[in-house]
């Protein structure tokens, strides 16, 4: 499920809850629905965490950089390392 309909299936007052527990806003939330706003991948752990099952990082909109770090964190190895 993505994220729309499953924020946009809460109850007005559980996507208040939501936001709350997620530690961010229902502004943000509506962004992300409506606006196409894409998260790190901390707020999207969160998220995914929250939702009981009914969300994965797959399914949410996450930035270039949250791409990257969940393939490094997923066993992917970058293309070079620069020290």
């Amino acid at each position: 499920m993505d994220f729309k309909t499953f924020y946009l299936g809460l109850p007005v007052p559980e996507r208040e809850t939501f936001a709350t527990q997620a530690g961010t806003t229902r502004g943000t939330c509506n962004q992300i629905v409506y606006a196409n706003k894409q998260i790190e991948l901390g707020l999207a752990d969160v998220f995914v965490a929250l939702a009981g099952g009914n969300l994965s990082l797959d399914e949410l909109p996450l930035t270039d950089r949250a791409i990257h770090q969940r393939k490094v964190r997923e066993g992917g190895q970058l293309d070079s390392l620069q020290m």
